[in-house]
């Protein structure tokens, strides 16, 4: 089956699902997908008819399954405040880095910083919560959170549409390799999550040792 086949039957699901675990703080190549989806669909433009409707499609599934998941985080920072902020800093690797920053933007934008909020890798996830616990009303969350969810999947996948022969060229390849390259692939991703683990343990001893003066 060829990549835009596939997509044509699951990709609705691949890109939901993407989209709802990664804004639920798993760690998954969400930008990857959208740019491989939007690829297919306008390879397989000139066979099925026009690319616009399945891209709304698409798109339709990545914002739906973001504001879901930033439901549950916005609901979090409203009822439990700087515990759900911290909990959702705890992923990144600096958490008190992570909290000051995020209150700087926002003490800055508002609200207005769900719009571009996707596009800076972390941002996303504390200033939804952020939003709860500074009362912001769910009207304005909703609307300020569906355009940049809108915005940045929009991106991803015009990006992948209109490098469409570049990307198709890539996934024929991978699909040749076969189960070789998804080890390395896999094998890579483990390495990855396994470095930021490190990473951040490491930076949570940091200030216990200084406190107790251990060198």
């Amino acid at each position: 089956m060829l990549p835009h086949e596939w997509i044509a039957q699951y990709g609705v699901l691949a890109v939901f699902l993407n989209v709802l675990g990664s804004s639920l703080g798993l760690p998954l190549p969400v930008m990857p997908t959208l740019i491989a989806v939007g690829a297919s669909q306008a390879a397989g433009a000139g066979v099925s008819g026009p690319v616009a409707m399945p891209l709304a499609m698409m798109l339709g599934a990545a914002v739906l399954a973001g504001v879901l998941a930033d439901l549950v985080w916005f609901r979090g920072g409203r009822r439990y405040g700087a515990r759900t902020l911290h909990t959702v800093c705890n992923l990144s690797l600096s958490r008190d880095a992570c909290v000051s920053r995020t209150e700087r933007f926002f003490g800055r934008w508002g609200v207005r910083l769900l719009i571009v909020a996707r596009f800076m890798p972390g941002l996303s996830m504390v200033a939804v919560p952020l939003c709860g616990s500074s009362g912001i009303r769910l009207r304005s969350f909703l609307w300020h959170d569906c355009m940049g969810l809108a915005l940045w999947a929009s991106a991803g996948l015009l990006l992948g549409a209109a490098f469409a022969a570049r990307v198709e060229a890539l996934l024929a390849t991978l699909s040749t390799v076969g189960s070789q390259a998804a080890v390395a692939i896999g094998a890579a991703a483990a390495l990855y999550l396994a470095y930021r683990y490190g990473r951040r343990a490491w930076a949570a001893r940091m200030p216990r040792k200084t406190r107790l003066g251990i060198h």
